[in-house]
């Protein structure tokens, strides 16, 4: 009971030309030729799709149906027709791309859409992970692009400076830490719950590696670890662009002790040699590199 695109097509055409003739000219295909594509989609379907008895074929109930949905089936192969145009374009399927969680989010929603907005047929992929697990998953994911904030292992890779992402040891205005006026030392310090997100702050050389080995709470994200800090459970880094209103109402404050409560980490774009002469992959790139200039 199946129809062809080609007796899709050709019944589209008799509708939207409104007659054998122009639909022929319009293909150009034979009337011949027309006439026994839509008699095979009415034979096939077993209805009857043009009332012949009226001056002008006109589309029966049933025929009505039938072109709508030859309709959906006619744009649908346009769609694709666009697509694999688009893709023989050097425009790719699909781009994986997995960067550390401490970097925002917002770079990406402004890519996404513009990719929107442009129609591009890419699909993009994100994951998020924190700092060595960040080059784990993007080697099980066998992934385009990765932005990390610690070291790689894998050599085989380009790599471009993104904009430096400033961080800031913070407590809650009311935590104990921000009560009294006075600089802590780094043992008085060790009484209060350090706050980590999956550990190893030494990969990024902060200079609170020594609280990770009494660390009370690793938290899976920074967005938990910012709400446990403003509960007043602790402190903990958190980057700049998580708490810029928190900071300028102060409500988050960074620590006053003997080192340094601000610190600037710099994150990587990496990218895999094979996957540089793709139009999504380069598009990412420069998009990433021009808020970094």
């Amino acid at each position: 009971m199946s129809i062809s695109l080609e007796q899709a097509k050709a019944f589209c055409a008799v509708v939207e030309q409104k007659g054998y003739a122009q639909a022929a000219e319009y293909l150009n295909k034979s009337h011949s030729a027309l006439v026994y594509l839509i008699k095979s989609l009415e034979s096939q379907l077993n209805v009857q799709v043009f009332d012949r008895e009226s001056y002008r074929n006109q589309l029966t109930p049933t025929g009505r149906r039938v072109f709508q949905k030859c309709k959906e089936i006619m744009s649908k192969v346009e769609e694709l027709d666009i697509l694999c145009q688009e893709l023989h374009d050097d425009w790719e399927a699909s781009v994986k791309v997995v960067f550390d969680g401490i970097m925002s989010i917002h770079p990406f929603i402004e890519i996404y859409k513009e990719f929107k907005l442009l129609s591009i047929p890419t699909i993009v992929q994100t994951y998020t992970d924190y700092l060595q697990d960040v080059e784990k998953t993007f080697e099980n994911l066998q992934a385009d692009m990765m932005i990390s904030v610690s070291p790689v292992k894998n050599k085989n890779l380009i790599s471009f400076e993104l904009e430096p992402l400033k961080i800031f040891l913070v407590a809650h205005k009311d935590h104990p830490l921000n009560k009294q006026n006075k600089k802590w030392t780094l043992s008085e310090m060790k009484q209060f719950y350090f706050l980590t997100v999956h550990g190893d702050v030494q990969l990024l050389g902060l200079n609170t590696s020594v609280f990770e080995e009494s660390a009370s709470f690793f938290l899976s994200d920074f967005s938990f670890k910012k709400e446990a800090i403003i509960k007043k459970l602790g402190f903990g880094w958190l980057p700049e662009h998580l708490i810029e209103s928190e900071l300028k109402n102060k409500v988050l404050v960074p620590v006053k002790w003997e080192r340094k409560s601000e610190s600037t980490i710099q994150p990587i774009l990496y990218i895999k040699k094979q996957s540089m002469g793709g139009q999504s992959v380069k598009m990412i790139k420069d998009r990433l590199i021009t808020r970094a200039e």
